[in-house]
């Protein structure tokens, strides 16, 4: 079961998918925004005072549904945040970004319109799936600790590994340019006196 369980995180968000998708319609457009082309992810962006209301709004669309950010994936599938940014962008899972955006004026009197950072909701019947799918590939029961224990063995391996020096270890690389400067100094100051 270990040696299962020594697959990179990135390998297991690769596999083919036979997940149940959050249905998203040509009406619902107008509340999740545009898809990026080749992936499952809508950008819909405006004023930071509306981002609760345009949750509250996708919470209705999707009654019987709820959403995790993508920190929150971990919850239900053993995955790490790097494979879910993965899955997300290789569009095997959906995601519904809020850009909240403000107007500011620039230096010369035009109008800017600045983003921040999104808000990221994945809904939480997809990664329950994709956990499923995770446990049919592995075989067996695959918990967060299964991961964990993986993360200790391969720290201890790191510190059986480590290289061990034998003999006299060099200066630090500052020191040895400081000594290596000063020895250049004193041959000039030499050459003037010589």
């Amino acid at each position: 079961m270990l040696d299962t369980l020594e697959r990179d995180d990135n390998l297991l968000c690769t596999m083919k998918s036979d997940i149940q998708y959050v249905e998203v319609t040509k009406h619902d457009r107008a509340l999740v925004g545009k898809p990026k082309p080749g992936t499952r992810i809508f950008h819909q962006s405006g004023p930071a005072e509306e981002s609760g209301v345009w949750f509250e709004r996708l919470t209705q669309r999707y009654p019987g549904e709820s959403f995790v950010s993508p920190g929150g994936v971990s919850m239900f599938a053993p995955v790490s945040r790097a494979a879910v940014y993965l899955r997300i962008n290789s569009g095997k899972l959906t995601a519904f970004c809020y850009h909240p955006s403000k107007f500011s004026k620039t230096l010369f009197g035009g109008v800017r319109k600045s983003r921040t950072t999104p808000y990221v909701y994945i809904p939480v019947s997809e990664c329950k799936a994709w956990a499923k799918e995770l446990k049919d590939r592995l075989g067996g029961a695959l918990t967060n600790d299964d991961f964990s224990q993986r993360e200790i063995q391969k720290q201890q391996e790191a510190i059986t590994d480590w290289p061990r020096h034998e003999g006299k270890m060099s200066p630090p690389k500052l020191k040895r340019k400081l000594k290596a400067a000063q020895r250049s100094a004193r041959r000039n100051l030499l050459s003037v006196f010589v």
